[in-house]
């Protein structure tokens, strides 16, 4: 279950501008086009960046997700329209991409403490909710304000290094990420009763969605076991898939699960793009070095890899469809 970390890898500047500048391109777009979809595939295409890893490092960098920036925007745009013009209320919940009065009324009263009705009465200027981003409704210069999350470079360990090539006996898994053991219980519990389980058995997590942002219901997940790789053909219920060997950025989580999702967003939204590399086109995965069911909970070690550009990347034995695009 050990490794060896080949190197740390110190945060710089160069990569970061880069990242800064994709991101202000993403901000600049929705500010212009706000009566579109935008969608999270058409951001990651003006931000040069594969769906898969945009959302947490638009996230990471804004403190926001998209959904949540594109939301907020919008309702500004509705106050000033409030303010400025004479057009219904419908007719603005409309634009803002509210299907009716109310749910727009909802939304607009938790976000300025009034309904909309009652802040178009209201004489005072109209002052937006401080944003961690320092980006609001407006034109002109209004993503020059945009101010990125302070970094952080003392959060979690991370270091550069070459994985092997694994072969791993998995089984499919949908729904919430923390409830994965089942599934892992499912794989072992197979695994030993057919003498498949050593010393040098590891068990591996692949994820193809964001927690942040994915319904929890739409999770999706493989829970595997490391076998030979002369081992096959996979068995009844289960698949084999091959992770490819390559760079892998490697953080290391330790405590409790729960918190995964914390290290995930430092490292897309802070490590990453100072790092001077960037992530290829494929999902993280997982390694679990220690046992849940014999580890205290803030004893817990995860290795969280990120495979890198540069590398041939190619997992063999996972549908097309589970790879975001």
């Amino acid at each position: 279950m050990g490794r060896h970390h080949s190197r740390s890898i110190p945060l710089r500047a160069t990569t970061r501008t880069d990242y800064l500048d994709r991101i202000r391109r993403v901000l600049r777009f929705v500010q212009e086009h706000l009566d579109n979809e935008l969608t999270p595939d058409e951001c990651a295409r003006v931000a040069h960046f594969s769906r898969y890893h945009f959302h947490r490092i638009f996230s990471g960098l804004v403190g926001e997700s998209l959904r949540e920036h594109v939301r907020r925007i919008r309702l500004e745009r509705a106050a000033g329209e409030l303010r400025r013009t004479d057009r219904s209320v419908i007719e603005i919940a409309l634009a803002a991409g509210y299907g009716a009065h109310e749910p727009f009324t909802r939304a607009f009263r938790a976000h300025f403490g009034a309904p909309p009705a009652e802040l178009r009465k209201q004489s005072e200027p109209l002052m937006f909710r401080r944003a961690l981003c320092g980006v609001h409704y407006g034109i002109d210069d209004v993503v020059s304000r945009f101010v990125p999350l302070q970094e952080d470079s003392n959060m979690i360990e991370v270091s550069i290094e070459t994985q092997p090539a694994r072969r791993l006996l998995a089984t499919a898994y949908k729904g919430d990420y923390l409830r994965i053991g089942q599934a892992f219980d499912r794989v072992c519990a197979f695994a030993g009763q057919r003498g498949l389980l050593g010393p040098d058995t590891a068990s591996i997590g692949i994820y193809y969605d964001d927690w942040d942002v994915t319904p929890v219901a739409d999770l999706r997940a493989h829970a595997g076991i490391t076998v030979a790789e002369s081992f096959g053909p996979a068995p009844e219920g289960f698949e084999l898939i091959d992770l490819p060997t390559g760079e892998y950025a490697i953080g290391i989580h330790r405590g409790p699960y729960e918190k995964l999702h914390e290290s995930y967003r430092w490292l897309f939204g802070q490590w990453l793009p100072s790092s001077e590399r960037d992530a290829a086109n494929q999902p993280c995965h997982e390694i679990y070095m220690n046992d849940p069911a014999k580890t205290a909970p803030e004893d817990l070690v995860t290795h969280i890899c990120i495979p890198l550009v540069g590398a041939r990347q190619e997992l063999r034995g996972i549908p097309a469809e589970a790879v975001e695009q």
